[in-house]
């Protein structure tokens, strides 16, 4: 059994973590840290409320702390969980500079201890299925891929999202989910060229980003805009045989957001369904569309495999974590990286291997 504590109960505890704690039956939410302890009792009866992180670092009775709060707390909160033995999964985009996500990982792998970071979208349908379609090699070789987080919030929102600091902004946010899709399927690429803008009139922090990935004969272009209101192309992918489209986000967290939960067979049926359409080129040189059904993403895996690595950890068989550290050292590079050429307006090589 895998005895789990929360620190943060808002969207991120409250959504993405606590139902797939209470969905494992060898995980148990024996505590949390908020101030909203009306909300954690109507939801988790039996889970204990604290009012300090540091209660969570020194229980007894926890082996895993969870943490979702504000990205300025991660590297503090994380680092205090490793030295009371706890093992961490760390919401992204974990810290924000190269030798804070070394610091963790070297102190968790000298402590025998598992880190891991907050990589759900792994786990999403659509990137399940471009990365079968990029292995089963039915569509060629891949040339050209889009992959978008588009969303329609042309004002600025008071969330400590938006307001300046470090680690805030939507390119902090939702890059982190875009880029490590791309370190999952392709490895470091040669070179990065990003653009990270506020175009919100008000705005106080990033509303805009595109960024361009150069591998080889291979281009990946990753982006959002807060001004888009027909909905998200999510990935547009581009091979030598055919393409295929991705209208729309995963349902998962649509679902979660209604208050479907991930142990209700039906889930996640409370929540719009994606349009993906793939384009294969014929013998006879016309190219045929075919409406494909959507794929079912499983944020239940992401829980199952971290829960598995912990149990595992001190035996001869030991499991891989769902996002390994080397993984989360390259993706912090990247964004740092990201960050840089943006800065200076220029496309800059991609030379990091983690000092782990």
């Amino acid at each position: 059994m895998v005895r789990v504590g929360l620190i943060g109960f808002g969207l991120s505890g409250r959504i993405f973590h606590a139902p797939f704690v209470m969905n494992d039956a060898e995980m148990d939410l024996v505590c949390v840290c908020t101030s909203q302890a009306e909300d954690v009792t109507a939801f988790a009866p039996e889970a204990r409320v604290v009012s300090t992180a540091e209660a969570v670092f020194q229980a007894d009775d926890i082996d895993l702390v969870v943490i979702t709060t504000p990205n300025v707390l991660h590297f503090d909160q994380a680092k205090q969980a490793l030295e009371n033995g706890k093992h961490v999964l760390l919401e992204k985009p974990s810290v924000t500079s190269v030798n804070e996500i070394e610091t963790l990982c070297t102190l968790a792998k000298q402590k025998g201890l598992v880190f891991c970071v907050y990589q759900n979208r792994r786990f999403d349908g659509d990137f399940l299925r471009l990365k079968a379609l990029i292995a089963g090699g039915e569509l060629g070789e891949l040339k050209q891929l889009d992959s978008r987080f588009d969303r329609f919030r042309p004002l600025p929102q008071v969330r400590w999202r938006e307001e300046p600091g470090v680690g805030a902004g939507i390119f902090w946010d939702l890059g982190p989910h875009l880029l490590d899709q791309m370190l999952c399927l392709f490895g470091k690429p040669d070179w990065v060229q990003a653009s990270i803008d506020t175009l919100r009139e008000g705005g106080q922090t990033a509303d805009t980003f595109e960024v361009e990935l150069g591998y080889g004969d291979k281009r990946i272009r990753l982006g959002h805009s807060s001004f888009e209101a027909s909905g998200t192309r999510r990935f547009n992918a581009r091979f030598t045989k055919g393409s295929w489209q991705c209208v729309g986000l995963d349902p998962q967290e649509e679902a979660l957001r209604a208050g479907q939960m991930p142990w209700e067979k039906t889930f996640p049926s409370r929540a719009a369904e994606q349009s993906n359409k793939r384009f294969v080129l014929q013998n006879s040189g016309a190219v045929e569309m075919t409406q494909e059904e959507p794929t079912q993403g499983s944020y239940i895996e992401f829980y199952k495999q971290l829960r598995d690595a912990i149990l595992c950890e001190k035996t001869v068989h030991k499991k891989q974590a769902p996002v390994s550290m080397s993984d989360v050292c390259q993706l912090v590079y990247g964004l740092c990286l990201a960050e840089e050429s943006a800065k200076s307006g220029q496309r800059l090589p991609w030379n990091y291997v983690a000092n782990i």
